[in-house]
C-alpha cells in the first residue's frame, strides 16, 4: 500500500490523473509515430496508439476499426514512393487535439516530390488511445487541379470565384 501511495500520492482520487496520459502526451507520441511511420510501425506502434474501434476519415476514406486503418496506410506505402509526414504544430485540450502536417511523396520512383498540407483532429478515449482521427485537406488543390482534363477547369472556377 505504501508503494502505491508513492505513485498516486496521498489522495487516491488522483489516480486517474496520474495513470491516464494527457492530450499533450498523446499528441507528442502521435507526432513521433507519424514522423517515423513505416510498414513495421503499422503493426506494432498502431496497437499502442489507437483503440481497436478507432474511426478514421479523410477526403477519400471513412473506416472504423484498427485493421481497416492499418489497411489504408499499407495501401499508402504500396501506392506511393517515399511517403513522409512532418508534423508542423499541434495543440490540444481535454480529450481532443489538432495536428498541422505535411505529407511529401513521389508517385513514381523518378517523379517529382509532391506535397499535401493538412490538419488532423484526434480524440482520445479514457485510456489515452486515439479513438477518432479526421483529416482535413484540400483535394481540389492537391489532387483534382493536377489531373490533366480537370486541372484547367478547376483553375478557371477558382479564378472566377476569387475576389482578386
Amino acid at each position: 500500500m505504501d508503494a502505491l501511495r508513492l505513485v498516486i500520492g496521498p489522495d487516491p482520487k488522483n489516480i486517474k490523473d496520474r495513470l491516464m496520459p494527457t492530450i499533450a502526451q498523446v499528441l507528442e507520441r502521435y507526432k513521433t509515430l507519424f514522423e517515423n511511420l513505416n510498414l513495421h510501425s503499422l503493426e506494432e506502434d498502431f496497437l499502442q496508439v489507437f483503440s481497436a474501434d478507432v474511426t478514421f476519415k479523410d477526403p477519400f476514406n471513412q473506416v472504423r476499426g484498427l485493421t481497416h486503418l492499418q489497411h489504408i496506410f499499407q495501401d499508402m506505402f504500396s501506392s506511393l514512393e517515399q511517403p513522409q509526414f512532418r508534423i508542423l504544430d499541434f495543440a490540444g485540450c481535454n480529450n481532443s487535439g489538432f495536428l498541422e502536417w505535411q505529407l511529401t511523396f513521389k508517385l513514381k520512383a523518378q517523379g517529382a516530390t509532391q506535397l499535401i498540407q493538412g490538419v488532423s483532429k484526434i480524440t482520445i478515449n479514457p485510456h489515452g488511445q486515439v479513438c477518432s482521427h479526421i483529416d482535413y485537406w484540400d483535394t481540389g488543390e492537391y489532387v483534382y487541379a493536377k489531373v490533366p482534363l480537370l486541372g484547367p477547369v478547376i483553375r478557371l472556377i477558382n479564378k472566377r470565384l476569387s475576389s482578386q
